[in-house]
């Protein structure tokens, strides 16, 4: 699971800088993507400091702010997203 999050935020960091990661992924995709990354960023949420986790839910949170900045570049979309 780990490996899998840090590809999807490596991905997710490509993808805000234009890269070649993620050329034109499909919003479904990418939305699948997004909520899988922000239900594990709640799961840790209560981690212990200075822990594994920690560094995890750090670079999670760092994934998610890049994508939802190409999502939804103007803030909050329609139905409340964003």
């Amino acid at each position: 699971m780990e490996a899998k999050i840090d590809t999807a935020a490596q991905d997710l960091d490509a993808f805000a800088q234009r890269g070649p990661a993620m050329q034109t992924p499909t919003t479904a995709i990418t939305d699948c993507m997004h909520a899988l990354l922000v239900t594990r960023a709640d799961a840790l949420e209560d981690c212990t400091e200075g822990s594994p986790e920690e560094a995890e839910l750090a670079a999670l949170a760092d994934a998610i702010e890049a994508y939802e900045a190409v999502r939804w570049p103007e803030g909050k979309g329609p139905g409340g997203k964003g």
